[in-house]
């Protein structure tokens, strides 16, 4: 809910950034796109006071700090990473000599036949509003997160730089040694889940967030949850809810899930 306190019309680019998708670390990790054919990959929707809006969607690529965006765009390549089908589609097009140029740059691996692409894409939508003078206006967006997973074997759980990371408590932690010792293959791994939301952008709005809530179901009872935030309730056997009023973000947020079993079923 947004307020102008003018008098008068205001018009405003909102933006809301997505965490950026660094195919050097996640290409090669069972990641997935919730839409992996579509630009909009994610899936996001927005509405104003009920009705739909269409937001645009700013889509950049980078190597290290280097922008590769028209680069990759001049040979027909997704500026997504993870779109691993239209990366092989574009690869089939691509001359010899001309992907010999586009490994030198840095997007691709040297080595025979290996289409993973190694740039970093960083995605916001954004769109104009208009805020008449002393009215409130109802915002709602919704998208669904990339998902994937790590394998975390206990031992780096327990490491101080992991545990600070999602604020894995004492309880967290021997969850998770839980886990390992009920684990059916007894691999010594679990699948670790994160989602990453970034909210410190609303520092720049006008005033504090009123009110503030945030609720995360971890799926099944048997998993283990963890996110950096005090006074976190649970409010039934996987759902956890988080509140607080005239809210400030000092850091993003993410959301660590510990799951036994064969996959990711039930997170959101």
């Amino acid at each position: 809910m947004f307020r102008n306190r003018a008098s008068e019309p205001r018009t405003v680019r909102i933006a809301f950034p997505l965490p950026p998708i660094d195919g050097r670390t996640l290409s090669f990790s069972p990641t997935r796109l919730p839409r992996v054919d579509s630009v909009n990959f994610v899936g996001f929707t927005v509405t104003v006071d009920g009705r739909p809006v269409e937001p645009e969607l700013e889509e950049r690529a980078f190597v290290g700090e280097r922008e590769v965006t028209d680069l990759l765009r001049r040979h027909g390549l997704p500026l997504n990473p993870l779109r691993f089908a239209a990366i092989d589609a574009a690869a089939k097009r691509i001359g010899k000599s001309e992907w010999a140029e586009l490994v030198k740059a840095g997007l691709f691996p040297d080595a025979e036949g290996m289409t993973e692409g190694l740039w970093r894409s960083e995605a916001k939508f954004h769109w104009q509003q208009i805020f008449p003078p002393d009215r409130e206006v109802r915002i709602a967006h919704s998208y669904a997160p990339v998902s994937g997973f790590h394998l975390l074997p206990p031992r780096e759980a327990s490491g101080e730089s992991y545990r600070a990371t999602y604020c894995l408590d004492e309880a967290g932690l021997n969850g998770i040694r839980r886990l390992h010792a009920k684990a059916a293959d007894q691999s010594g791994y679990l699948r670790a889940f994160v989602v990453p939301y970034i909210v410190t952008t609303a520092r720049n709005w006008a005033a504090p967030i009123g009110r503030f809530a945030l609720t995360v179901d971890k799926g099944t009872p048997a998993a283990v949850v963890s996110f950096c935030r005090a006074g976190v309730r649970r409010t039934g056997p996987t759902t956890f809810r988080w509140e607080a009023r005239d809210y400030v973000p000092d850091q993003d947020l993410r959301v660590l899930i510990v799951l036994p079993g064969p996959g990711p079923q039930g997170i959101r």
